[in-house]
């Protein structure tokens, strides 16, 4: 199983270096909704790609950065269940 956990810590720091400390502060310079910043920093929500993009570029920082996570399978390799899926042809 995958896991992995988005950095509230590394928001924060950003967050603070900027002069961001509020919310909605957050909110305007990743152009995110406030309630989104909230659940995101309360760990009540699972940020999108699209989420984790506009905090990586309003605060000049990676997507490795503001995830933090480890897997289980080694890279490149396809699930069980997956692996067993047989492909239809494709006419050509």
């Amino acid at each position: 199983m995958d896991t992995a956990r988005f950095r509230v810590d590394v928001l924060t720091k950003r967050a603070s270096a900027a002069g961001d400390i509020t919310l909605y502060a957050i909110a305007l310079r990743t152009g995110l909704r406030e309630s989104t910043i909230s659940r995101l920093m309360s760990g009540r929500t699972v940020p999108s790609l699209t989420t984790l993009v506009a905090v990586a570029d309003a605060y000049g920082c990676s997507l490795d950065d503001l995830v933090i996570g480890r897997t289980t399978r080694p890279f490149g390799t396809v699930p069980a269940q997956h692996a067993s899926r047989k492909r239809k042809a494709v006419p050509a």
